[in-house]
């Protein structure tokens, strides 16, 4: 690289200097073709020098503005991140009090306090059998209340509470082999028992022979539960047939509310 790349600003000064000197010199004819050769070379070098400067000067100028650039860009995307992050939280919170909301529209159903529970686990080897929520008996709850949930705006039964601790409790849901609900299925006004068997729909027992019940009928609680408040909605039947245990029906329910769809639930 030459001097005149590396130094600019030096050799400015060094031009500015010998050109006052030049300017100085008497204008005496025979002097006059020395002064001018003198002149323009010194003017000559100073405008390269002066180039070299300004172009030095503007690439500093890009540089400088290619890093704000650069910094704004990142400081964009992160606002983005931020601004979708809160728009998701918002969402999430949007989503809760409209369940919420569903739940006062419900609320005859309920006679006591209720008590919202999120659900913490839903253990795959549990699957149609329990999950675990986060409220126990330091929100008040014991084992064998009644537990409901909320589904794309429909209310229904999800199960019992069992195992209850200090801040954490096992729900027991109707699909569950140990489950049993007194339920009535509406249109036949004929009652029997949800019996849970470890799969999505389980089976009503003991409905009478002779009972008018078909496939879509609603199945809600029964007024003899000791659990659950009378016409709690259970599910809907999916199919019938007579029972080996003469003279009674069987009949598959589809629950009304899918338990390991749900992120909260509602204990009373």
């Amino acid at each position: 690289m030459s001097f005149h790349k590396k130094k600019p600003a030096v050799l400015l000064s060094f031009y500015l200097v010998i050109s006052v000197i030049i300017l100085g010199m008497d204008t005496d004819t025979k002097i006059k073709p020395v002064k001018d050769f003198l002149l323009y070379a010194v003017v000559a070098p100073y405008s390269r020098v002066d180039s070299a400067a300004s172009a030095l000067a503007n690439i500093g100028s890009s540089t400088r503005e290619m890093i704000n650039a650069h910094r704004e860009l990142i400081e964009s995307k992160e606002e983005n991140k931020r601004l979708a992050f809160d728009i998701a939280r918002l969402k999430t919170l949007e989503e809760e009090n409209g369940r919420l909301r569903e739940l006062l529209g419900y609320k005859q159903n309920i006679s006591g306090r209720v008590v919202v529970a999120h659900i913490i686990a839903k253990p795959p080897e549990q699957y149609y059998k329990s999950m675990i929520i986060d409220k126990g008996s330091s929100s008040g709850l014991d084992a064998g209340r009644p537990v409901f949930g909320i589904y794309k705006g429909k209310f229904g039964i999800v199960g019992t509470l069992i195992d209850v601790g200090d801040s954490v409790s096992t729900v027991l849901v109707l699909t569950n082999r140990m489950s049993n609900i007194p339920v009535r299925v509406v249109s036949g006004s004929a009652d029997g028992l949800v019996v849970g068997d470890n799969s999505p729909e389980p089976e009503i027992m003991w409905l009478p022979s002779d009972s008018d019940i078909k496939i879509g009928d609603e199945v809600v609680s029964s007024p003899v539960s000791e659990v659950f408040p009378a016409g709690t909605p259970v599910g809907m039947v999916v199919s019938v047939e007579q029972s080996k245990y003469l003279p009674f029906k069987t009949a598959r329910v589809k629950p009304e509310i899918p338990a390991f769809q749900l992120s909260e639930v509602f204990v009373e």
